[in-house]
């Protein structure tokens, strides 16, 4: 193409006019883009010089110099790699993905060619997102021809003529629009280079009007990229620091490399510490997604399914299939495998620390145990692997949790799994629920947690093993012959006692039994089978699902002094008010003991107060 001035065509006019306006999320990006650009004119000059030594005869290191102008209101990006000539000025910029990288990688031999970053020739033009004018002043290495200029305001035309410049490379010269005058801030600019160029292999430099660049703002080493035993003492924790802001040291990390039908490396970390912000419902932090060493998406979402988003760190992968503007990753065969891949490298992560050091992982678990629980209700793929670093914490010993594989199967009920559930594990270690598998040598899951009510179901399955809520209304199938005799006597001894507290107490109960948990409490409620749980009606509330309270059952024990004085008033003295006050006592005395607060605190306390003066 013939120096002077040339008009884009008019398709190519309107893709720049969506480059420009549409393509990219923020401006911030034009920076990765130029600088993207300047570091695979230095490859391919290294590259080329490999079979044309002269082209890199009495060359300077290559570098990436950054240059703001406050003067004339202009920021410059340079490098000293490849050039251009005034015929590749033309074809490469007069022409929307024109890309000259991308015509270089298709004459390449694939095995040798190196690992270059502009393929979808788009990316130069983000410049007009912060540029009114673009000059780009370039000269070819290895070739005769003086320097060429190449200069458009990215609307209906371009220019091209002779230039003046020293040595190979390409100037792009930013002549910043109105109210972009930020990117003149060399601090500014330094944090964009660190937040997107940080792990270029060629030195990205901040330098002042008509003088040399300064030391590097970008560190150049990507630790994902190298090999363990390279990585200095404290490296792995530095760069954790770094990535996530938090002054703490991470739990552990991993690093790993895959490889097959996609590759990939990556870095990951689990915190010491649940952070505050995952206490919101929105908190998706996710992995930090680079390709061929500069990022693409910070906290990608997409690489690990949402119960594991406890875990950060970053992800490189060359075949990572992404769109146009490199600012999302496209659903892909690909994509899905590397995320498979990884997911399954954590599991094994997690795996090996479970079957390590018992406190540690221990201490893990109390502060992400909730996520893994989350896994084991929505990820059905995973699910069996997922059980086995489920950890719980038992009667026997509050304060410190076991793996809920390896919890004995012989003891009393076989392979069968008592547990309570509660928001606090000490008031469970207590509850009168337990008393009868105490009684019987029994070991009891405590499960505090907010999804624990869910998970037992799911749970039962995966092992292999019944679990047996002992704080819910008993079923005939989990007593024994002797308890269901000794229960029925009871029953029909105390029948009257039992119909006359069931009508007194009326609807706020389903049901008022003899109960054969109980040893030492005088009773307790529970709910009934058909109650889906506080968990589940949880649940339904964040849903903006009300559903309806089912009434608990008013379990009594038959032998208990307190029942023997009901006994004795609803024989003697039924109609003067103390059984009707007793038995309202007993109820509120019933959801104390299981957990709950009175549901009429004042009537509660007056009764009691009746009761005390009374003598009785």
């Amino acid at each position: 193409m013939p120096a002077g001035s040339h008009r884009f065509r008019t398709e190519t006019r309107r893709l720049l006019d969506i480059v420009v306006n549409s393509l990219y999320s923020h401006p911030d990006v034009f920076l990765r883009e130029l600088v993207s650009n300047a570091s695979d004119a230095l490859d391919r000059l290294r590259f080329e010089a490999l079979t044309d030594p002269g082209l890199a005869a009495g060359g300077s290191e290559p570098e990436i110099l950054v240059r703001p102008d406050a003067a004339s209101g202009t920021l410059t990006v340079s490098d000293n790699g490849i050039g251009m000539t005034a015929d590749e000025l033309s074809r490469n910029l007069g022409t929307i993905a024109g890309s000259g990288t991308g015509r270089f990688l298709e004459g390449a031999d694939p095995a040798s060619a190196p690992e270059l970053i502009g393929r979808f020739g788009v990316g130069f033009y983000s410049a007009f997102m912060v540029a009114g004018r673009v000059e780009v002043v370039s000269r070819r290495a290895g070739s005769d021809e003086p320097a060429a200029r190449w200069e458009s305001d990215g609307r209906e035309s371009f220019t091209v003529e002779e230039a003046e410049r020293t040595g190979s490379g390409t100037d792009v010269i930013l002549h910043l629009k109105d109210g972009m005058e930020e990117y003149l801030d060399p601090d500014r600019l330094g944090g964009i280079v660190r937040a997107y160029s940080d792990y270029l292999p060629h030195p990205v430099r901040l330098a002042m009007p008509d003088g040399p660049g300064g030391g590097a703002l970008n560190s150049g080493t990507p630790l994902w990229l190298t090999p363990e035993k390279d990585v200095r003492d404290g490296g792995y924790e530095d760069f954790y620091r770094h990535l996530s802001g938090s002054p703490d040291e991470p739990f552990s990390h991993l690093s790993c490399h895959a490889e097959g039908a996609v590759e990939f490396h990556a870095l990951l970390f689990i915190p010491s510490k649940r952070p505050f912000e995952a206490l919101m419902p929105d908190w998706h932090p996710g992995i930090d997604l680079y390709s061929r060493r500069i990022r693409i998406l910070q906290a990608c979402p997409d690489l690990l399914p949402n119960w594991l988003r406890f875990v950060g760190g970053v992800v490189e992968s060359p075949d990572l299939p992404l769109n146009i503007s490199r600012e999302m990753l496209q659903q892909s065969q690909a994509s899905r495998t590397i995320g498979r891949a990884l997911t399954r490298k954590v599991l094994d992560w997690l795996a090996r620390l479970s079957g390590g050091d018992g406190d540690g992982y221990a201490s893990f678990f109390t502060e992400f145990g909730d996520f893994l629980k989350e896994g084991l209700l929505s990820d059905a793929e995973n699910r069996d692997e997922i059980a086995t670093l489920l950890m719980t914490w038992t009667a026997s010993d509050p304060d410190r949790p076991v793996l809920v594989k390896d919890l004995p199967s012989d003891g009393p009920g076989g392979g069968s799994l008592y547990y309570v559930t509660g928001p606090d594990r000490k008031s469970l270690a207590a509850s009168p629920h337990l008393e009868a598998a105490r009684r019987a040598g029994a070991e009891v899951l405590l499960l505090d947690g907010p999804l624990d009510g869910l998970i037992a179901p799911v749970l039962s399955s995966v092992l292999g093993r019944r679990l047996i809520a002992l704080d819910r209304e008993e079923a005939d199938a989990d007593l024994s012959d002797e308890e269901k005799r000794k229960r029925d006597e009871a029953s029909a001894r105390l029948s009257g006692l039992l119909e006359f507290m069931k009508d007194s107490l009326g609807g706020i109960v389903g049901d008022v039994r003899v109960s054969t948990r109980l040893d030492r409490s005088p009773c307790v409620v529970v709910p009934g089978r058909n109650d889906p749980g506080d968990a589940f009606r949880g649940m339904m509330k964040a849903m903006r699902r009300e559903i309806d309270e089912v009434p608990g059952i008013l379990e009594i024990n038959p032998d208990h002094g307190l029942t023997r004085y009901m006994m004795e008033l609803f024989e003697t003295s039924r109609s003067d008010g103390r059984l009707a006050r007793c038995v309202r006592l007993v109820h509120q005395t019933g959801l104390i003991l299981a957990g709950s607060p009175p549901t009429d605190p004042a009537s509660f306390a007056e009764d009691v107060s009746a009761a005390v003066l009374e003598g009785h």
